[in-house]
């Protein structure tokens, strides 16, 4: 009798121990399934973030512009209506650049600025298209436009913003 029962016992061990690594297995897969979605995820919203500020700094770097003119006695639209690329740096003493080709941006880790003279390329590209709105020519309309390849598509952030000729 004592052998059949340590016979039993040994198979009743495999058994459990079967029964405990499939619900450790069953277990960790959705586990694993959360952190690799969530690394995703993460990428998906960091690349979100960055391209909606790049956006939004495009329509200030006109706004800047816009009030050169102005301090300047020029019109509010001199030299701006068109599709422009332009860094953070933009002025008229380093004005902005007709779109021809539109480079990547690159990113400067040393200063933690895009732009496209120093630093490593990145997914990002850079418009903005500024025109008139109407026909009083007291109206501007910004238009910034970033745009990356994510996952096998193109992805577009665009920031508008409408300036006026209150001077």
């Amino acid at each position: 009798m004592n052998s059949r029962t340590s016979f039993h016992q040994s198979g009743v061990g495999l058994i459990e121990a079967m029964v405990a690594l499939l619900i450790l297995t069953v277990g960790l897969i959705p586990v694993l399934a959360v952190v690799s979605s969530s690394n995703n995820l993460s990428a998906l919203i960091r690349n979100n973030l960055i391209a909606a500020n790049l956006a939004q700094e495009s329509v200030e770097v006109v706004r800047g512009l816009r009030d050169e003119n102005w301090f300047s006695g020029q019109s509010f639209d001199n030299g701006l209506i068109g599709t422009w690329r332009v860094q953070w740096n933009t002025s008229w003493t380093n004005p902005p650049q007709q779109v021809g080709t539109n480079p990547s941006l690159k990113f400067d880790s040393a200063t933690g600025l895009y732009g496209y003279s120093a630093g490593a390329d990145t997914q990002f590209k850079r418009t903005v298209t500024v025109s008139l709105v109407g026909t009083c020519n007291c109206e501007m309309k910004i238009v910034g436009e970033v745009t990356w390849p994510e996952r096998g598509r193109n992805r577009v952030i665009k920031a508008e913003s409408h300036l006026f000729n209150w001077k």
